[in-house]
């Protein structure tokens, strides 16, 4: 059984009373991971390793904070794992420079665990870099192998620049991901992803022409790209970019869909994305489900096959989260976590990572045992 400690510190006028106030709880810590708005992470995060020089901590910066305490903006949320876990970290600085150079990293991790059995990589990257498919590429190249699954998420802010952070023993890197390697002692660990949007008309067109590294899809079938999402929505294509947010792209992988978040209409029509969409893959326009019913099933799920977990984390997506709060529903879902998971944390992030798939607009919960 993994012991977990939790905390949060509200204190604005100082970031060593925040810390102080987040962390009083803390004994032992064998790993640390913490969330804040991206103020004062930089002297959380130096504050929270000088406390605890022998733990790991890892921290990502965010635009909403959740927990077993509640969920709150521009605070600091803290956990500590004190029993039940071997851990071991690195940094990957700049995923998208020489990537796989720093696969002997990951491998340098795998090695310090005993064995890979009920092991999790957990990652934080950066935003606006597009990192995140790089930076799996380089996980993947080694933890594929060796069976280690991954889960992750970008850091966010308060959604008015782009800037974000990431932390490791007291490091702060503005580029690259962090990552973990967490094995439980105590008993499974188990990934889930849930998606609440569902297709808008049916309709799925073939990615003709498309740039994957630039996360740019020219044509989808016959038209431009942007022909096509405004056809499906029957509005101008003048117009298109106030529904972005509302009406992501679902790329198809097998039975399988991927949302993909867009930002901006580049040139001849083309439309550019938060995630890769490469040539050949089926996409549709995507609209907001039955999402109360969607995330009952989730909860069902989750507890059918972990009645009691030890911990939960949750990676929530920015978007769902700003669609909860415009549908006032923030409190109701915060109120569910809590209710199903006694023991869980997590937070807002500008995109969400599974295994070797980068995507938007979506929830990823790792539950151990």
């Amino acid at each position: 059984m993994m012991k977990c400690c939790f905390g949060v510190g509200r204190n604005k006028e100082s970031a060593e009373l925040c810390v102080k106030e987040a962390v009083k709880d803390f004994s032992d810590p064998k790993l640390i991971i913490f969330f804040s708005d991206e103020y004062d992470f930089c002297e959380y995060s130096r504050l929270i390793h000088s406390r605890f020089p022998n733990a790991v901590s890892i921290g990502c910066s965010t635009y909403r904070l959740w927990g077993t305490i509640g969920t709150e903006k521009n605070v600091l949320y803290a956990m500590a794992i004190e029993d039940g876990i071997e851990i071991s970290a690195d940094v990957i600085p700049k995923a998208n420079e020489f990537a796989l150079t720093y696969a002997d990293r990951v491998k340098e991790c795998v090695n310090k665990i005993s064995d890979t059995k009920n092991t999790v990589c957990v990652e934080f990257t950066v935003p606006y870099k597009n990192y995140e498919e790089y930076a799996l590429v380089v996980l993947n190249s080694v933890l594929l192998r060796k069976g280690i699954p991954i889960i992750g998420g970008t850091a966010a802010n308060d959604n008015t620049s782009e800037t974000g952070y990431v932390s490791l023993n007291g490091e702060v890197y503005t580029d690259g991901c962090v990552f973990m390697l967490i094995k439980n002692l105590g008993g499974a660990i188990r990934l889930y992803r849930e998606n609440i949007y569902v297709p808008l008309t049916g309709r799925q067109f073939p990615t003709t022409k498309a740039n994957s590294v630039s996360r740019t899809v020219m044509r989808l079938g016959e038209k431009t790209a942007a022909e096509v999402y405004a056809e499906e929505l029957n509005v101008p294509i003048s117009d298109i970019k106030k529904y972005f947010f509302y009406y992501p792209l679902g790329r198809r992988v097998g039975d399988e869909t991927y949302l993909t978040a867009i930002y901006e209409v580049g040139a001849n029509g083309s439309l550019k994305n938060f995630a890769r969409i490469h040539e050949g893959t089926d996409i549709s326009v995507m609209t907001v489900g039955d999402y109360k019913q969607i995330t009952e099933r989730t909860f069902e799920k989750i507890k059918r096959e972990n009645p009691a977990p030890s911990l939960v984390m949750l990676f929530n997506c920015l978007a769902r989260t700003i669609l909860f709060e415009s549908e006032n529903a923030i409190e109701d879902y915060q109120k569910r976590l809590s209710e199903e998971f006694p023991n869980y944390i997590g937070f807002s992030c500008c995109g969400e990572q599974m295994g070797t798939k980068h995507f938007n607009h979506t929830a990823l919960f790792a539950v151990f045992e």
